[in-house]
C-alpha cells in the first residue's frame, strides 16, 4: 500500500514540475513573471514575485467601450507591504494605493475604475516592506 502511493506522489510531481517550470516568462524587471498566465478577451491574471524596494510593471490595454476595469493585486499575508499605483493611456497618474482599507492590513488591494479611457494603463506594483522574495497575483478585468 505504502509503495503504491509513493508512486503516485512521484507520479503527480514528476506531471506538474515541468509545466511549471516551462511556464515562466520574464517581466521588466527580469524576474520570473506569468507563471500559469490566464489570459482572456478582456483580462489577465498574472502570478509574480518581487523583492524590497522592486517595482514591477504591468501594462493592461483596455478597449474602447469599457464599463468598469477592475484590478484586484493580492500577495497572500498581511505581513508584507506592497504598494499599487496606476497610471491612464496618457501617463497621468490616476491612483496610489495602499493595503490598509477597513484600518487593518489584508495582504490585498482591490480598485474599480468606472469607465476607463481606452489605451494602454500601466499598473507599478512596488515593494514597500518586503522579507526576502514574496509571490503575488495581479488580475485585471474588463467588462463591457
Amino acid at each position: 500500500m505504502k509503495i503504491s502511493r509513493i508512486i503516485g506522489l512521484l507520479a503527480v510531481v514528476a506531471f506538474i514540475v515541468p509545466m511549471v517550470s516551462a511556464a515562466g516568462i520574464g517581466n521588466e524587471n527580469d524576474g520570473v513573471a506569468g507563471l500559469l498566465s490566464q489570459p482572456d478577451e478582456y483580462g489577465t491574471r498574472e502570478y509574480f514575485t518581487i523583492t524590497q524596494g522592486e517595482t514591477d510593471i504591468h501594462l493592461q490595454a483596455v478597449p474602447a467601450g469599457i464599463l468598469l476595469l477592475n484590478v484586484y493585486l493580492n500577495w497572500f499575508t498581511p505581513d508584507h507591504s506592497l504598494r499599487l499605483e496606476i497610471y491612464r493611456p496618457d501617463g497621468s497618474l490616476y491612483g496610489s494605493y495602499h493595503d490598509d482599507y477597513g484600518g487593518r492590513p489584508e495582504g490585498q488591494i482591490r480598485v474599480d475604475i468606472s469607465s476607463p479611457a481606452s489605451g494602454t494603463w500601466r499598473l507599478d506594483v512596488y515593494g514597500e516592506s518586503v522579507t526576502e522574495t514574496i509571490p503575488y497575483v495581479l488580475n485585471c478585468n474588463a467588462y463591457a
